[in-house]
């Protein structure tokens, strides 16, 4: 009977907490490629594309309050250029149970920048193309579907991205990063991918051309496509080239192993 009350119990909190959810919104019009910046120190940030040409921002809090005493929403448009940074109150005190999150959903153009951070929370983006920047204190980062030039890094968790890509730049304090670049991808500037404890795999198209660099300083290293080496083969560390060589991919892990095939 005591465990039926419990139950109960925690469905009610749940529903309440569900109940109170808060919400705020708002809608950029714009005339042409969008520039995107998106600033926070606790929340998770989903970003997805569409065919409009205005940017729909909503921000929905399972917890806080907008406004004062809560959550506030500094945000100002600049031509194309949306700026949205969302600030929590300081030192909340919190009685009640369940969750806090925070989610900054946006639907955006397919076509041009962004710059998303948050201290503490997951980011996920799909369909883009352009140049993104992408960067989480703690948390994992989802990168599917873009096009362009790619910088993401986060101080604690995975990164997972596919694309197109013509810069890429992977890094994790903790956790494993796996990138699949497809057809049409090149190396406008070097590439690197780093994780400090974790597993590495990269895939890539079978046209690329490129020096590769892989390092791990505990693991094991496997290479599944064709590959031209130089020096020294030594336990921790390949050198070698793909389809006579080109700039840079580095490939570093500080504890795990690393995979680099052909898509």
């Amino acid at each position: 009977m005591k465990k039926i009350g419990m139950l109960i119990l925690a469905v009610v909190l749940a529903h309440s907490v569900a109940a109170r959810a808060e919400q705020w919104s708002k809608t950029y019009s714009l005339s042409g490629a969008p520039d995107l910046r998106v600033e926070t120190s606790d929340a998770n940030i989903h970003v997805d594309t569409w065919d409009q040409k205005q940017i729909e921002a909503t921000i929905v809090s399972s917890h806080y309050k907008f406004g004062s005493g809560g959550l506030t929403v500094e945000e100002h448009q600049t031509g194309d250029t949306v700026e949205i940074n969302l600030r929590f109150p300081h030192n909340p005190v919190n009685f009640n149970f369940g969750s806090h999150h925070v989610d900054i959903n946006i639907h955006m153009p397919r076509e041009g920048r962004v710059k998303l951070h948050t201290g503490d929370g997951k980011i996920e983006l799909a369909d883009f193309k352009g140049e993104m920047d992408v960067n989480s204190g703690d948390g994992a980062e989802e990168i599917h579907r873009v096009e362009g030039k790619l910088h993401a890094s986060t101080g604690d968790g995975h990164i997972n991205a596919d694309g197109r890509f013509d810069a890429l730049n992977l890094k994790s304090g903790d956790g494993r990063v796996d990138a699949r670049a497809t057809a049409g991808s090149t190396l406008a500037e070097e590439w690197m991918l780093h994780t400090g404890d974790g597993s590495v795999s990269l895939e890539v198209p079978d046209s690329l051309s490129a020096d590769l660099y892989l390092h791990t300083g505990d693991g094991h290293i496997d290479v599944n496509l064709p590959m031209t080496t130089e020096g020294r083969i030594r336990g921790g560390e390949v050198r070698g080239k793909l389809n006579g060589g080109g700039k840079l991919i580095t490939v570093h892990t500080g504890d795990g192993s690393i995979n680099v095939r052909k898509g």
